[in-house]
C-alpha cells in the first residue's frame, strides 16, 4: 500500500495551525514546522508588553494544540529556502521533502527603508519583542523615580506608540 501524501506547513501561527487542523481527517501525514516551539496568541502582545500579563498567558506549544491529531508531527526547525523542483523545504539543520506545502510564515513588522529606527522603535511581532519592550518602559519607570529633573523625568515618561 503506498504511504499517504506528505503535508508540510511552515509556521505555527493561526494560518498554519487551522491548516494542519483542516486535515485532521485527510488520508496525509502533516508535519508542522515552525522555528518556535509555540503558538503566540499576538493580539495579546501588547499586554504582555506592557506587564498586564504573562508571556504563559498567551502561548500555548504546538504539540499541546495538535496533541489529538494522530496525523500530524511538530518539529521545530528554522525554514531558510524551498526547492520546488526537489519538492524540499531546506531547513537551518536538515530537510524536510513534502508533496504538498503550506507556507504561512506570518508578516514582519516595516521601518520603510529606516533599519535604523529598529533600536528606538522595537516592533512587537514575538515574546521575545514584548518582553523587551517592557523591560525598556519599566527601567524607564524606575530611571524617572529616580530623576530630580522634571524635564527629563518627564522625557523619561513620554512614550509613543506606532501602529496600524
Amino acid at each position: 500500500m503506498p504511504e499517504a501524501p506528505h503535508v508540510v506547513i511552515v509556521g505555527g501561527g493561526f494560518g498554519g495551525l487551522y491548516a494542519a487542523r483542516a486535515l485532521r481527517k485527510a488520508e496525509v501525514r502533516v508535519t508542522l514546522a515552525d522555528q518556535r516551539n509555540h503558538h503566540l496568541f499576538q493580539p495579546l502582545l501588547y499586554q504582555v508588553a506592557t506587564a498586564a500579563l504573562s508571556p504563559a498567558h498567551i502561548a500555548v506549544a504546538l504539540r499541546r494544540v495538535l496533541r489529538r491529531q494522530r496525523n500530524a508531527t511538530v518539529i521545530m526547525g528554522e525554514a531558510v529556502a524551498v526547492d520546488t523542483k526537489a519538492k524540499r523545504v531546506l531547513l537551518r539543520d536538515g530537510a524536510l521533502d513534502y508533496d504538498f506545502l503550506v507556507l504561512a510564515t506570518g508578516a514582519t513588522h516595516s521601518y520603510f527603508g529606516h533599519g535604523e529606527w529598529a533600536g528606538f522603535a522595537p516592533g512587537l511581532k514575538t515574546l521575545e519583542d514584548a518582553v523587551e519592550i517592557r523591560r525598556r518602559v519599566l527601567l524607564s519607570y524606575e530611571a524617572a523615580e529616580r530623576e530630580t529633573d522634571p524635564k527629563r523625568r518627564a522625557a523619561l515618561l513620554t512614550f509613543a506608540v506606532v501602529a496600524a
